[in-house]
Order: structure tokens, then C-alpha cells, then sequence
């Protein structure tokens, strides 16, 4: 009977406009079965200077959300976001009940105890409200005449973070640069 309910509980999706900092992919998996929003990824509690500053540009134009896991770790990550990024909001971790005390991870909350702590945040998910589809960014890139080249200069002119493409749309997206940009500025002529 439990996982009828969760199954009809992940039915009602909800929409998050902004970014959801969280520490690992197995809180985007968890999150993104009833959350759909863009995400960032810590990778642990090594967040470097690069990843802050980007964090702080997106903060400038969306609502950044830090949900930590419920450990040491996860508050020194939210500490140090909330250190350097005046306009962020911190969820305090401590303040959402863990399924399991083996655990205290973000993956592991109860879902009531998640859309509880991001309320205020939140909106019924409607298709309209979809986060924007990739960019033809892999297109611009592989059809340069130097796609290693393009794919530099793109990171630098938007001071993005390096990694695969999928990660560079992404981080356009969350900086809410527009399609008809990447395509007027670097399509292929």
C-alpha cells in the first residue's frame, strides 16, 4: 500500500524557478521524481571558488536554494555558499526529518518534509512552466570549423564552468541566457 501512495505522491510534480544546490546525483535522481527545476551539483563539500562565483552570477538573475544533507558536512557547504552569496536562500537542513538514522542525506527525506521545507518556494508543476529545452549548443559546437576552440570561447565569454556540453547548456540556462543568443552570436554562417 506504501508505495501505491508514494507512486500517487510523485504524480504531483512541482516547479521550483530557480537553482537547487544540493550535494550529489542521488539528490537530484530523489528531487527530480517530484521537483522540476534546474539543479547544481556540489559534488561534496569541496565546493570550489569557480562553482561560488558562478553561483553568485545565476543569483543575480534566479532564486538560488541550497538544500545540504543533515551533517557536519553539509552545513559547511551551506555555510560557505551563504558566506560568499548575499542573495541565496539556505534550507536548513536541520529542520527536516530523515527516514532513516543510518542516513542524513538529502535522498533520504521524506517527501512531505521536502515540499514542507520548500513551500514558499514552490508552484504546481504545469507543462508551461517547463524549464526551457537544451540549446542546439552541441550543433554550434561540432559544426565550427575548431569545435575544442568554439567550446573554449563560449566558456569564457559566459565565465562558465568547464565540462560537457549537456553542463554548458545547463549553466546557460540557469544564467537565463536565451536560445536566439547562442545562435545569433555563435551559429554557424
Amino acid at each position: 500500500m506504501r508505495m501505491l501512495v508514494d507512486y500517487l505522491i510523485f504524480m504531483n510534480k512541482y516547479y521550483l524557478d530557480g537553482v537547487l544546490v544540493v550535494e550529489g546525483k542521488s539528490d537530484v535522481s530523489y528531487l527530480s521524481s517530484f521537483i522540476k527545476t534546474h539543479y547544481f551539483i556540489t559534488n561534496g563539500c569541496d565546493i570550489s571558488d569557480e562553482k561560488i562565483d558562478f553561483l553568485s552570477r545565476v543569483s543575480e538573475r534566479r532564486k538560488v536554494i541550497v538544500m545540504s544533507d543533515n551533517d557536519k558536512a553539509g552545513e559547511d557547504i551551506a555555510n560557505k555558499i551563504k558566506n560568499k552569496i548575499s542573495r541565496v536562500f539556505v534550507i536548513k537542513s536541520a529542520k527536516i526529518p530523515r527516514k532513516s538514522y543510518k542516513k542524513c542525506g538529502v535522498a533520504e527525506t521524506e517527501y512531505e518534509a521536502i515540499i514542507d521545507a520548500l513551500k514558499e518556494h514552490l508552484t504546481e508543476y504545469k507543462k508551461e512552466l517547463d524549464v526551457k529545452p537544451l540549446y542546439e549548443l552541441n550543433s554550434i559546437i561540432s559544426l565550427s570549423e575548431n569545435p575544442e576552440i568554439m567550446k573554449n570561447r563560449i566558456i569564457n565569454d559566459y565565465r562558465l564552468i568547464y565540462g560537457t556540453t549537456k553542463f554548458l547548456e545547463n549553466q546557460l540556462q540557469m544564467l537565463g541566457v536565451k536560445p536566439s543568443e547562442i545562435s545569433e552570436k555563435y551559429g554557424n554562417k
